[in-house]
């Protein structure tokens, strides 16, 4: 819940960050195509570049997708004012001066409008809703694993071994309690020097 909140949070700093930055470089970008070698115009592929980055891994990466969410839908609101309700425009933006490369409407809308779409849709995702799987390796054994800690291991020596399942591992000796007696269900097992062994076998290695 926690990352949700400051995702959100995040997004919505973003969001004029990202209008401001795309409006001023979609207008000046032209300079550049004119064969000019201006900073304005250089400085602006640049930053267009550097927001196409940030909105990449806003989409893509494990974090909140309340960020791309909150970031993305005002730049789609804000490019799509113009066409949907132009009088409402003029009223709620009366104090904001219309020459200026931040009013929408302006050349930001062809840069913003795809942004905001594929930030939108990436944060209705439903696997961006999902909590990161915990990273790390995973610790665990077989169950036909052997394991002898009569050495001292980490848990300090046992004295003896679990035996393994007959049939699995490479040098395991199959061994069919059957042979012994067919009628039998369970296999009693013997605490030796050699540690567990199977009954069946042990009268079989005293014949």
């Amino acid at each position: 819940m926690l990352r949700h909140l400051l995702g959100l949070l995040v997004g919505i700093a973003l969001a004029p960050v990202l209008w401001i930055a795309v409006s001023w470089s979609a207008g000046e970008l032209p300079g550049l195509l004119e064969g000019g070698a201006e900073v304005a115009p250089v400085s602006a592929a640049v930053l267009l570049v550097l927001v196409g980055f940030a909105c990449a891994y806003l989409a893509a990466a494990r974090i909140s997708p309340l960020t791309a969410g909150a970031a993305g839908l005002p730049l789609a609101a804000l490019a799509l004012w113009p066409a949907v309700h132009p009088a409402s425009l003029s009223t709620a933006l009366s104090w904001l001066n219309p020459e200026s490369f931040v009013f929408p409407g302006g050349p930001g809308v062809s840069v913003a409008l795809p942004l905001g779409a594929l930030l939108v849709f990436s944060a209705a995702v439903p696997g961006r809703w999902r909590s990161p799987a915990p990273t790390g390796p995973a610790m665990v054994a077989a169950p036909w694993e052997r394991v002898d800690r009569s050495d001292g291991g980490p848990d300090g020596p046992v004295g003896d071994t679990v035996p393994e399942a007959p049939g699995r591992g490479p040098a395991t000796e199959v061994w069919d309690p059957r042979q012994d007696d067919p009628d039998k269900t369970t296999t009693p097992f013997s605490r030796g020097e050699d540690g567990w062994t199977p009954l069946g076998r042990e009268a079989r290695r005293r014949d």
